[in-house]
């Protein structure tokens, strides 16, 4: 399927590895022109390098979301080299480790609204007006099945990612009329490599997960990145303030 992506513009936020990375090499392959967005210049580059590799064009951007200023320069040297996007893929997530909410210090607890929730806003506050002037936007946000279910350990992780669902619904609510869409993809466990990280060398945590799921395994971020492109699509104009599991029936457990 021709998802008529082939010269548009796009940003991937948080695309130095994982979902962002992958959603950054899908959009290329499928003909867009991609802007790579994270504060870590060594992925960025290794990034855009191989969207470059799987045939697309690729543009790094080295760019901390959380400050307005980085933020507005990354989008300015975009227009400059292509035009302003009209496709927005946001991954911003902080990096956390599990704590219960007594324990977490307020600094930690601003860095990770800020980085999962605020720059997502400031981001979009300045994409949209572009989009609406040339009558048409996608806009997909990363969430997780933590924004339904709830996580422990995570209970702001959790809450981030049910913020960015409330948000895509009221932003469609406003744009959708201009020909903007806003929807998120709601992954399960993912084979990233910040899953990796949390699973470790333990086999049999592994295998634990996989039996949560209605698949028997963990789903990959290529798969992530093929349903990130297909709402970025021509096809999708009409799916707009919906959240989209992708968890391998993870979500199914608790009722069977």
């Amino acid at each position: 399927m021709d998802l008529e992506l082939a010269g548009r513009v796009a940003l991937v936020a948080g695309a130095g590895r994982g979902i962002g990375a992958a959603s950054a090499r899908r959009l290329g392959q499928e003909g867009a022109k991609v802007g790579v967005l994270s504060r870590t210049a060594e992925q960025v580059k290794a990034v855009a390098e191989s969207v470059r590799e799987a045939g697309g064009e690729a543009l790094p951007l080295v760019c901390d979301a959380r400050d307005s200023g980085q933020l507005e320069a990354a989008l300015a040297k975009l227009a400059e080299a292509w035009a302003p996007p009209t496709v927005i893929v946001s991954c911003l997530a902080a990096h956390f480790k599990p704590a219960k909410l007594h324990s977490l210090s307020d600094e930690a607890q601003q860095d990770l609204m800020e980085t999962d929730v605020l720059a997502t806003t400031r981001l979009l506050q300045r994409a949209i007006p572009p989009m609406m002037l040339a009558k048409h936007g996608r806009v997909v946000l990363i969430g997780s099945l933590a924004g339904a279910t709830g996580v422990g350990g995570g209970p702001l992780y959790a809450t981030a990612k049910a913020a960015l669902e409330g948000l895509a619904r009221g932003l469609a609510i406003d744009y959708s009329r201009y020909g903007l869409t806003f929807n998120v993809v709601r992954p399960g466990f993912t084979d990233t490599e910040r899953f990796v990280q949390r699973v470790g060398d333990d086999p049999e945590w592994r295998a634990r997960l996989e039996r949560n799921t209605s698949t028997r395994r963990i789903t990959s971020a290529e798969e992530v990145a093929a349903l990130v492109a297909f709402l970025c699509s021509s096809h999708a104009g009409s799916i707009t303030g919906s959240v989209v599991d992708i968890t391998g029936g993870t979500h199914l457990n608790n009722l069977w």
